[in-house]
């Protein structure tokens, strides 16, 4: 969900399509949830279990050493653990967290990222679905829905690999080896950077391109992973833009782009403009599916 609008997936595969409904639906918000109601019911998708993805100013990502406690108490400790690092009161927050493994940062560190956001967000986005006609499963976050996608590109391969969901104003980079995530970053991309021609990229991406290299030398040098030979990009870029040449042409891995279209079985076809709009519901919608 954006201040424009709200994107929805929908994968059935009762209908012999993989990907069955994948729209974005204006003039939607958390207090506004009439068009979505209007959509879910043309689609016949009362009762559907639904995955809501944060948008990045609902929460935060922070990683932390994990705190020497039981299981039950973890969450608990990771809340007073993060308290001055939230802009409000840690008590009206809701926490989780997810670990990573066990040899990141060569094994000497037990480090987790914890999600903090909002309590009373929470209670908003439920109510929000539950107005809609669907039923809230999950709440997730988009770093975690990235991975979904990336579990439908060569899931198998050992060799340690980036994947970057290019979004305004903010993009995420997960590192990734054996389809475990190691290192995820928010990425701030200045406003015209996705649609600069020749003249204006070079200027605009040179900070997008320091942060991506910065992630790529710190996951080799500091987690202890082996180089990324790949930067997989979502969602599919309109052909050869200027920005990809400049990723192509800075960055020393190679760089291929992902075609939702290609990736899924879709009952239409997706344009590069659609797949930029839906990338982040697409793959959140994709943890049903998956799992």
């Amino acid at each position: 969900m954006t201040a424009g609008g709200i994107a929805v997936a929908h994968y059935d595969s009762a209908s012999g399509n993989d990907l069955n409904q994948c729209q974005w639906i204006a003039d939607v918000d958390l207090n506004r949830p009439e068009q979505l109601k209007q959509r879910i019911d043309e689609w016949k998708l009362t009762g559907c279990e639904t995955s809501f993805v944060l948008s990045p100013k609902d929460y935060q990502l922070i990683l932390v050493e994990a705190p020497s406690v039981e299981a039950s108490e973890l969450k608990e400790a990771i809340r007073w653990r993060v308290k001055d690092l939230v802009s409000y009161d840690i008590t009206a927050a809701v926490i989780d967290y997810f670990p990573l493994p066990e040899d990141a940062y060569r094994g000497r560190s037990n480090m987790i990222y914890a999600v903090v956001m909002p309590e009373s967000l929470g209670s908003q986005i439920e109510g929000f679905v539950n107005t809609a006609g669907l039923v809230l499963d999950t709440i997730d976050i988009p770093e975690l829905a990235l991975m979904n996608l990336s579990e439908l590109y060569d899931a198998d391969s050992p060799l340690s690999r980036a994947c970057l969901c290019l979004q305004e104003p903010t993009s995420y980079i997960d590192l990734i080896t054996e389809k475990s995530l190691y290192l995820t970053r928010q990425v701030d991309i200045p406003s015209g950077l996705l649609e600069a021609g020749e003249e204006q990229v070079a200027e605009l991406a040179g900070g997008t391109i320091l942060d991506i290299q910065r992630s790529l030398d710190y996951y080799e040098s500091q987690i202890g992973k082996p180089p990324c030979i790949k930067l997989l990009i979502c969602p599919l870029q309109a052909g050869e833009t200027p920005l990809l040449s400049q990723f192509r042409h800075n960055l020393g891995v190679e760089v291929e782009q992902l075609d939702l279209g290609e990736l899924l079985h879709c009952r239409e076809p997706l344009s590069p403009e659609q797949q930029f709009l839906t990338v982040v519901a697409v793959a959140g919608a994709l943890r049903r599916k998956i799992n």
